[in-house]
């Protein structure tokens, strides 16, 4: 069983990186929980998820203890730092947050995913940089499922953002 926290402001692409991975975990045949929460103010505001992904059925989505954190900024480094198990994985926008992990029994993992995207030309696409980035350190779902799960969650209106959204996913799982 893996436990993933994603946390950063409203805006940043938190709650769809975390749909992605939950989607590409059922196409899978996983069993998986999603677990949204944001502040009231949206967009800027607070906002996290959690996703469970297993073998076996999922007791509560609620992880107290993640085996991988992903943070886009710096507030939700101080914030969530704390609660990764041991020797679990710290994944952070290192082009964001620019302050270093306090924690030694964790594996870090910086990418500048930021400024990534925005050489791609969509700074809002440093989400899926950076779970491209999670699925190579990790190698939690197939590289052709999340595309696949890419293509199914993104909604008709945003369709002109695939292709970079691809291209930005592939980045991230490949520099």
């Amino acid at each position: 069983m893996a436990g993933i926290l994603i946390a950063g402001s409203g805006g940043q692409g938190i709650l769809f990186a975390g749909k992605l991975l939950a989607h590409g975990a059922m196409l899978e045949g996983k069993h998986v929980t999603w677990f949204p929460s944001y502040g009231a103010e949206m967009r800027g505001g607070t906002a996290n998820c959690t996703v469970v992904v297993s073998d076996e059925p999922i007791g509560s989505p609620i992880v107290k203890n993640p085996d991988m954190l992903v943070v886009f900024n710096e507030a939700s480094l101080k914030r969530f730092e704390g609660r990764v198990k041991k020797g679990g994985v710290l994944l952070m926008d290192s082009t964001l947050v620019k302050a270093s992990p306090a924690r030694k029994d964790v594996r870090v993992v910086g990418i500048p995913a930021s400024g990534i995207a925005m050489s791609l030309g969509s700074v809002r696409s440093a989400n899926m940089v950076v779970i491209g980035a999670l699925l190579k350190e990790t190698g939690l779902l197939k590289e052709d499922t999340v595309m696949r799960a890419l293509r199914e969650l993104t909604p008709a209106r945003r369709l002109k953002s695939l292709d970079i959204n691809k291209t930005a996913l592939g980045k991230g799982l490949h520099g």
